[in-house]
């Protein structure tokens, strides 16, 4: 295979990855991470560190997917996420910067060397398209091994808030009874997550996220992001909130969010402001929409690989 695949093996891996440091640099996203305000004990450098691991990872990944005649990882869905997340963790200590991204981007990275294996570049493919065949490796590329692997992760990750959803499922604490695909496990657990719904709804929002970060790219784009925030968080319910302060609250952020985003639409100039206003507001509170950070993230990493991969 010529140099061009493993160019855009490396464009691929290097852009999906940087969605995450990107994101987290971004401002305002009212009680999200960024360069000026840490969030749930999280600070902006663990995320850029967490995204230089990340790529290391994502490009072995795809790199063995293009070089593998099979259609999906030899140990499933599950395996993948486990080492991406774990050995990801290693440069920030171990936190939990990622875990959600990670579930959400792993089934995107094996799209990706699929089509840059059919295609010899993936130059020119359009966010859609990925997405669409993410979706498919999701139900597809299932191993009965994956439910064990993935509770690893949430249990290395935050294993205080899997107390919420004993009986609702599968037990995590003892996964090793259980055999389970990546697409049942998305399945069982999806009214309770936002992003395990995304991925059922066949990334839905992380499509309008890119849409709308890509409008004007590279220009404004931190601008860009902060506007794709509030227009997930206006029409979903953050499961971390949720978790963590309650379906209540985790709803009258989303109606401020609705709030923000008529500002935003009446092209008022003070909507920066007020999102300065509400971002201080919610810190204040310790109320972060981390499910929403990790979607927007995965629309920046898209909109940074099409533009990247299509220049190349």
């Amino acid at each position: 295979m010529c140099s061009s695949i493993d160019d855009a093996i490396e464009i691929a891996a290097a852009s999906l990855a940087s969605g995450l440091a990107i994101e987290a640099s971004s401002y305002p996203k009212p009680g999200n991470v960024s360069p000026i305000g840490d969030a749930k004990n999280l600070t902006h450098w663990f995320f850029i560190a967490t995204s230089a691991s990340m790529a290391i990872e994502l490009e072995k990944l795809i790199r063995d997917i293009v070089y593998s005649n099979a259609p999906c990882p030899k140990e499933g869905i599950g395996e993948k996420i486990y080492k991406l997340y774990t050995t990801s963790s290693m440069l920030q200590g171990g936190r939990n910067t990622h875990l959600g991204y990670t579930i959400l981007v792993t089934p995107i990275a094996v799209a990706m060397g699929l089509l840059i294996r059919e295609l010899g570049s993936a130059g020119g493919v359009e966010a859609e398209e990925i997405l669409n065949l993410s979706y498919d490796v999701a139900r597809s590329c299932g191993s009965p091994e994956d439910f064990r692997w993935i509770s690893k992760a949430i249990l290395e990750a935050s294993p205080t808030y899997v107390l919420k959803y004993i009986g609702v499922g599968p037990d995590i604490y003892n996964a090793d009874r259980t055999r389970a695909t990546f697409w049942d496990f998305v399945e069982t657990f999806r009214r309770h997550d936002l992003l395990l719904n995304e991925i059922w709804d066949g990334y839905q929002r992380a499509y309008l996220s890119y849409k709308i970060i890509c409008e004007d790219y590279p220009w404004k784009l931190y601008e860009k992001i902060s506007i794709a925030f509030i227009s997930i968080g206006s029409s979903a319910v953050d499961t971390v909130i949720a978790r963590e302060k309650g379906y209540k609250v985790a709803l009258d952020v989303m109606n401020i969010f609705r709030k923000a985003s008529t500002i935003i639409s009446s092209d008022s100039k003070l909507w920066l402001k007020y999102l300065e206003i509400l971002d201080r507001e919610l810190r204040e509170s310790r109320i972060n929409p981390g499910s929403i950070a990790d979607i927007v993230a995965v629309g920046t990493g898209l909109c940074v690989m099409e533009k990247a991969l299509s220049s190349k």
